[in-house]
């Protein structure tokens, strides 16, 4: 590889995943992949578009064009996380690549970059310092815990980016509670079924039949479920809830009609004589 090559690959790493990798990134990919140094990124998707693959491509170029950095991957099980790691490794291995260490939840480069497969607990997870990638996969099933132990690994490396991809899940999990925020630090990335040319068409109406109306949104929309467990949805939840303002300021067409002004009425206890004849 020529320096001027290397330059530009370095410099861009859609131009590296396309002419080493061989394989055209789609645009939310591109947009994933040129995320500026200490981002904050989250992506919706639907299955099986491409956002384990997308992290991967992330975490090997940066592992390869900066050496001695540290990146990991979270997922709800360590299991989950090893495959991850595993297929970095298989581009490493695609590259004649050699690796200096190589285990089922870590492996290392020659340059002393390193990738590890983290448990689905915060427990053992804090202390580690991150400079390259925090990747937390499917995280509408990641704790809150996990969340905030991933959080603070770039504390000492604001350069380090911090990266969500999930499917939907709930309107309560973590990954929904950012998503649905206007925090403007977030990169918000979309990749659902809704999006053309993502998935055929034949495809998608097969799954709709198969799964239902509601796991189909969930799965493939990036729309939460959870109505199918009440008959009231969630959009009429917000529209029970929601206040009103009236459009006509309140006056008196609004109010109750005015109380007819009191009768006096003659007491006749007053008329009462001492011995209790009426006078």
């Amino acid at each position: 590889m020529s320096k001027l090559r290397e330059l530009a690959y370095q410099i861009d790493p859609v131009l590296w995943v396309r002419h080493v990798l061989g394989v055209e990134p789609t645009a939310w990919q591109m947009e994933f992949l040129r995320a500026p140094g200490g981002a904050s990124i989250i992506a919706l998707t639907a299955r099986q578009a491409g956002k384990t693959t997308t992290a991967v491509w992330a975490i090997a170029f940066f592992m390869l064009f900066t050496p001695g950095s540290l990146s990991v991957i979270a997922c709800p099980a360590q299991r989950q996380s090893g495959e991850a790691v595993r297929r970095v490794r298989e581009i490493f291995f695609q590259l004649g690549v050699e690796l200096k260490s190589d285990h089922v939840y870590g492996l290392e480069l020659k340059n002393g970059s390193r990738v590890l497969a983290l448990p689905g607990s915060d427990d053992s997870i804090r202390g580690l310092t991150v400079d390259g990638w925090i990747v937390a996969d499917e995280a509408a099933r990641l704790s809150e815990d996990l969340i905030a132990a991933l959080r603070p690994m770039r504390a000492r490396r604001p350069q380090a980016r911090f990266a969500m991809l999930s499917t939907a899940w709930s309107r309560t999990d973590p990954f929904w509670t950012v998503w649905s925020n206007e925090n403007p630090s977030w990169i918000r990335l979309q990749a659902t079924a809704d999006i053309p040319g993502l998935f055929a068409a034949e495809f998608l109406e097969r799954e709709r039949r198969e799964l239902g109306e509601n796991l189909f949104k969930q799965e493939f929309l990036g729309i939460p479920g959870g109505g199918e467990l009440s008959p009231f949805t969630w959009e009429l939840y917000e529209h029970a809830t929601q206040i009103h303002v009236p459009l006509v300021q309140p006056g008196p067409t609004f109010q109750p009609p005015a109380e007819a002004p009191a009768v006096p009425v003659a007491n006749p206890f007053q008329a009462l004589s001492v011995t209790g004849a009426l006078q």
